[in-house]
């Protein structure tokens, strides 16, 4: 044991290492895994523990996982025994230095969970606020109201405890958030109001005041807590587990637990899960959750892959290179996370409109007081001005609403304030695959070498050949001959060559071949006939499949993900409904990208990007524009965190731009872009509604106070009535029906 611990004796066994909260996963010749948990979420301690492993004797690699807790060992066993690497593990835990906060680093998964779980707790104790308020409400509203009797308004009555409970507690937000923000909020000047209210003896009114502004509050976090619940629900970033080869044999293991050097076994169907290079095996991968490109990409030996991206075809051999938080996946999503903490916040209406309300509302009562001496109708006014929680409810009852009849409409939205500016952007960027067109590649030409081929004939030989491939374009070739009724031939050989074709033996001795034109150069078949035409289809961005029969072409398949039918209306839509740029910014070629400016009305389009130059294009626009970012991947993910709306396609769409993103689109219908934008002008006419109400009910209640005409009671009655009509104005939009056609006027 390292001399530096001597004076830590520790004889270990089983009892001691589950009192310390290790346990060994995972033990082998010459490499062991532990999961301690001390170490969970604590870098800190983590890095600490992997250095002071490292100086033992005989320990050649030393890896940590401070997400799960897990320590990796893999050491030289003459040198050094599995039981002193334990003990040295239970005596670094003994070590003071272990014994701190865990990290609470929102650029991590785990933290990100806590965080999730604080705003649980959170929600839970206004709930539980709320709910003794409104016990009390009920009690006295039964008391007065029913039962006829007097309401006892004394301090140390229950209304007096419970309204004096609410205030301080309201106190102590409104001096927190104005530290915070250096501005006057609507909360020190519900505080405020509620504070004069209990000390003029009518803490009745306080408690009215408390109680609507709590319940204001909780039905906004209600609806955001459930709407990043539901996007939560279908986030799965990275697989769990992999197969690690041991001594030729695929051993499952997680995911956390992979070092660098490991070879990692990935199949047809699995997400690759560590970035590395490939050693073995050929593979088609699906990238287009790194890149965007529809096409599936043929890696070989010696080929670079990276995690997250999934293998369409083929098995590959990975020998690791970058794990966990060290992959390019994990880079995005910490630049995501960094993106998300950094959104400046916004002046929302309703603060902004209680902060001038403030000040009429303090000078109304002072001048009231001043001109008649009368405490009982400067009371009045200052319950009147000093109560705006009708102005409050003004903006979170209308948004509370909208986002409720967004969701009806699979229409996820994080906030009001996304909601609020989607309708004032003036810039709108675009991805191409699985945004503006959809996931599935069809065939969208067939062309043969003679008159004498037909179409169905041509088709019958690539469905033929591709009937047992898993492939996207051999899915498209067998999903248009079953639209045909064609039926395929019985065939006896089908080898599959990633990244080129098949090839295919049918009745015994005819041989088919499906696949590119690098694949029919292997097999030297003659396709220079059809030269110009490959040419043509390139450039309008499809894919040319060949097929040959017995040497010999027969025909060419031009293949394509088809635009959303609905796409081409909703950018229509979007330039007559007043935005002034329309931009495709993709990862697919400079041909593809051109190919959509003559069906879209783009004004500008950028191709060959990656996730960090499509980020750099949004802020060059941002400069001087509202900017939505509508994506579906994880190359958008970044953009989509830059953008000032960022808007991620749901199904099928990557599930870190769903994270990343403000709104998402949960069945990936574009009209919801629309329908979106138009909610929002209609909900920003409802607020302003809503603000009118409002306002012009205080200044006529401060105005009967000051003539002495309303009473306390009548003031505390006026502000129900009026609290109540904005909330039937706002519980309009729960059912109002959102067009896809752009408006004729603006709010």
């Amino acid at each position: 044991m390292d001399a530096v611990n001597a004076d830590i004796p520790v004889r270990i066994n089983k009892k001691i290492l589950k009192k310390f909260g290790v346990r060994v996963k995972q033990s082998m010749s010459g490499r062991i895994r532990v999961r301690v948990k001390s170490l969970e979420r604590r870098a800190e301690q983590a890095g600490w523990m992997k250095e002071r492993l490292r100086l033992m004797k005989g320990v050649r690699q030393v890896e940590t996982r401070f997400a799960t807790g897990s320590v990796i060992v893999v050491f030289e066993e003459k040198l050094i025994s599995t039981r002193e690497i334990l003990t040295e593990i239970v005596v670094q835990i003994l070590k003071p230095a272990v014994h701190t906060q865990p990290e609470k680093s929102p650029a991590h998964p785990a933290a990100a969970d806590s965080c999730e779980c604080r705003s649980k707790r959170s929600f839970s104790s206004k709930l539980f606020k709320v709910g003794w308020l409104s016990g009390v409400m009920l009690y006295s509203a039964v008391r007065y109201w029913v039962f006829k009797l007097p309401l006892v308004q004394t301090p140390l009555g229950l209304i007096g405890i419970a309204a004096t409970v609410g205030t301080m507690s309201l106190v102590r937000e409104a001096v927190s958030e104005t530290l915070q923000k250096e501005r006057v909020t609507v909360k020190p000047f519900l505080a405020f109001g509620s504070i004069s209210t209990i000390l003029m003896g009518e803490p009745f009114s306080a408690l009215q005041i408390i109680w609507i502004y709590n319940v204001a509050e909780l039905t906004e976090d209600y609806v955001a807590l459930k709407s990043r619940k539901a996007i939560r629900d279908i986030l799965e970033v990275a697989p769990a587990n992999a197969y690690v080869m041991i001594d030729g044999v695929e051993v499952e293991t997680a995911v956390s637990d992979i070092l660098p050097d490991d070879i990692v076994a990935v199949h047809t169907g699995e997400k690759i899960p560590v970035d590395g290079r490939v050693v073995d095996g050929e593979a088609l991968v699906d990238e287009a959750s790194i890149n965007g490109r529809s096409e599936a990409v043929f890696h070989g030996i010696g080929d670079e892959v990276w995690a997250g991206t999934i293998i369409s075809q083929g098995v590959l051999l990975v020998k690791t290179v970058k794990t966990g938080e060290d992959t390019y996946l994990a880079h995005i999503m910490k630049m995501v996370e960094n993106s998300l903490n950094n959104k400046a916040p916004v002046e929302q209406k309703a603060d902004q409109l209680a902060s001038r309300l403030l000040k009429i509302g303090l000078a109304a009562t002072t001048v009231t007081f001043l001109l008649t001496l009368d405490p009982m109708r400067a009371l009045t006014v200052m319950l009147v001005m000093s109560c705006p929680c009708a102005t409050v409810l003004a903006a979170s009852s209308a948004v509370t609403a909208a986002v409720a009849n967004a969701a009806k409409r699979s229409i996820l939205i994080k906030g009001g304030l996304y909601l609020e500016k989607i309708g004032e952007a003036d810039v709108y960027c675009f991805d191409k695959t699985g945004t503006l067109t959809m996931e599935q590649p069809e065939i969208v030409s067939i062309t043969g070498r003679v008159p004498s081929i037909s179409e169905e004939a041509i088709l019958t030989m690539a469905a033929t050949a591709e009937s047992h491939n898993q492939h996207p374009m051999a899915r498209a070739i067998l999903a248009e001959a079953k639209a045909r009724g064609i039926v395929t031939e019985p065939h006896a050989v089908c080898d599959f060559r990633a990244g080129r074709g098949v090839f295919c033996t049918v009745g015994g001795d005819a041989v088919i071949l499906v696949g590119n034109s690098r694949f029919m150069d292997e097999h030297e078949v003659d396709i220079s006939w059809f030269a110009k035409k490959e040419t043509s289809q390139l450039e309008l961005g499809h894919t040319v499949v060949y097929v040959a029969k017995n040497g010999k072409a027969k025909g060419m398949l031009g293949v394509a993900n088809p635009v959303r039918p609905e796409a081409v209306k909703v950018l229509h839509a979007l330039k007559e409904d007043g935005v002034a740029r329309i931009e495709l910014v993709t990862g697919d070629n400079t041909e593809i990208a051109e190919s959509l400016m003559a069906v879209f009305p783009f004004d500008d389009c950028r191709a060959d990007l990656r996730p960090e130059q499509k980020a750099e294009r949004v802020d060059e626009l941002r400069e001087n524009n509202a900017v939505v970012m509508v994506g579906d991947g994880v190359n958008d993910a970044l953009a989509l965190t830059r953008a000032d709306i960022g808007v991620a396609m749901g199904a099928g769409g990557a599930e870190v731009a769903m994270e990343a993103a403000d709104i998402a689109l949960a069945d990936s219908d574009l009209e919801g872009l629309m329908k979106v934008r138009n909610l929002s002008h209609q909900t920003l006419r409802v607020v302003d509604q809503n603000h009118y109400l409002a306002v012009s009910t205080d200044l006529i209640g401060a105005a009967l106070g000051m003539m002495g005409i309303l009473s306390p009671i009548m003031a505390g009655m006026i502000h129900i009535l009026h609290t109540g009509g904005i909330l039937i104005n706002s519980s309009r939009l729960l059912n109002w029906q959102p067009s896809a056609e752009p408006e004729s006027s603006k709010p």
